[in-house]
């Protein structure tokens, strides 16, 4: 068996293009071990180097030295996107080289008329694809020089994916996993925003629009970016929003204040003054998602990377046996605490009660006459009769709930109740209207912390009535299927 190497290291490319950011991480203690960054420059046209070509080598070998890395541990290179669209497969296409379509897809636009891209992308639902575009000249030219220092390459990803898996590992859209539940992700840089509504862990729709933010007063800035956002996200119902602004001429108080949503929302602004890997002395994060989401590519497999790499040459890296082994550790080290702290209990009880075998001998007298035929149909009988009374109490608390919270400009139209046979479940659904869908989801929330789980999934449909007047149909359901989903 090979030796495991828990540590893995990300190469980020600043969204700023001003600076190539380290990151070391211990993926079985959960540390970062070293964080760090150089200032290097990229031509936002073209992704090329503004320096001499051979000073990229010359900063990552500045890196590992300054932080005493050996090359040998396998890296992951993240990159900024360039170009970044959904495309939907058509279904004449099928059994062929989709890459090889989406270079054509990618040629047809004017970015790629003189350059060649490099394509990743991931499945999205009904046929769609996500794929990311990027000059394909400096980025063998990367690869040329991490090959020459050593350093194994496993992975290059989009910093689109990179941050959706760094924002799952802190555990800042945990409820919305759980309850696989729709959330808004706004991503601004100097060059263009990017918005993404995300289901769980998986990226449903995208949008990806320029934003030259150099050339632009913020007032302008701010309302191009709440435009894009209300046209996007008009008819989407989220838990919550999460902005990752890696601009220093975006205030992000001011850009949550315009774009009115009424929900949960996270901040984090990366820059030289928040990131200790970019120089902030007392920066609240120690590096930026980008980072974190690329050392944890091959840990965290549930948000699938925009690979930019040829997948048979990570094989030559990455072990399977050592993916597995680091998932297992993780989740065997909490289980064996466990096992450890009932095995310590277990045996302070046992020195410290002389009555032990006596104890034994009562509790299997007790087992014995629970067992018997006499009492079990009763006490079965009272936990039922308890349990239904406990989904009455359920079923009254939310239905006032149901009313108390309701919108002003909203209005139910069918509410179904069904509760299991083992008073265990309730399925609910709801029907009605809104003249808006913003307000709804103050109302989902407030509702699930009565309903539990699984948590109520909603669904709105924009509608016109006869009068002209637009206004907007909800459902709101977590009945189950036989499948067990939604």
């Amino acid at each position: 068996m090979s030796k495991v190497k828990a540590n893995n290291i990300c190469l980020n490319i600043f969204s700023s293009l001003s600076h190539l950011e380290l990151l070391q991480y211990d993926v079985l203690k959960g540390q970062f071990l070293k964080v760090d960054s150089v200032e290097i420059m990229f031509d936002p046209a073209t992704r090329d180097f503004l320096e001499d070509a051979s000073h990229f080598k010359s900063a990552v070998l500045k890196l590992y030295q300054r932080n005493k890395i050996p090359t040998r541990i396998p890296a992951t290179l993240v990159v900024p996107s360039f170009f970044t669209r959904e495309y939907e497969v058509p279904e004449t296409v099928e059994g062929e080289d989709i890459a090889t379509i989406l270079i054509s897809e990618a040629e047809r636009f004017y970015v790629f008329k003189k350059i060649d891209p490099a394509i990743g992308y991931i499945n999205l639902k009904d046929n769609r694809l996500l794929y990311t575009a990027y000059p394909k000249g400096p980025l063998e030219l990367i690869q040329q020089y991490l090959t020459e220092l050593k350093i194994p390459l496993i992975s290059i990803d989009c910093n689109y994916t990179a941050i959706v898996r760094g924002l799952v590992a802190m555990g800042v859209v945990q409820e919305e996993i759980t309850n696989q539940v729709k959330w808004g992700l706004i991503i601004i840089n100097d060059y263009n925003v990017f918005l993404a509504v995300v289901e769980g862990n998986l990226i449903e729709k995208i949008r990806e629009s320029p934003l030259p933010l150099q050339n632009m007063e913020e007032n302008a800035l701010l309302a191009e970016v709440k435009g894009d956002f209300k046209e996007f996200f008009g008819y989407e119902i989220l838990t919550r929003m999460v902005i990752v602004n890696n601009s220093f001429k975006v205030y992000s108080p001011l850009l949550v204040e315009m774009l009115e949503f009424q929900g949960p929302t996270d901040i984090f602004d990366q820059n030289q003054r928040t990131l200790n890997s970019l120089g902030a002395q007392e920066g609240p994060f120690p590096c930026s998602l980008e980072a974190a989401g690329g050392a944890l590519v091959h840990v965290l497999p549930q948000v699938p990377a925009l690979e930019l790499f040829d997948t048979n040459k990570i094989q030559v890296f990455v072990d399977e046996e050592r993916q597995n082994l680091i998932a297992y550790s993780l989740i065997g080290l909490g289980v064996l605490l466990f096992v450890m702290q009932f095995a310590l209990g277990f045996l302070l009880s046992y020195l410290t009660d002389t009555e032990t075998a006596q104890g034994a001998r009562l509790q299997n007298d007790i087992n014995s006459t629970l067992s018997s035929l006499a009492i079990v149909p009763e006490v079965k009988r009272k936990l039922f009769v308890k349990n239904g009374i406990l989904q009455n109490y359920k079923i009254n608390n939310l239905m006032i709930e149901m009313h108390r919270t309701l919108p002003p400009d909203a209005w139910l139209t069918e509410v179904s109740l069904k509760s299991s046979p083992d008073f265990k479940n309730l399925d609910l659904a709801i029907k009605g209207g809104s003249l808006s869908p913003d307000s709804l989801n103050a109302y989902v929330k407030e509702l699930n912390k009565e309903v539990g789980t699984p948590a109520l999934v909603p669904s709105v449909f924009p509608k016109q009535a006869d009068n002209k007047q637009r206004y907007f149909e909800f459902s709101l359901t977590n009945a189950t299927l036989p499948g067990g989903r939604p």
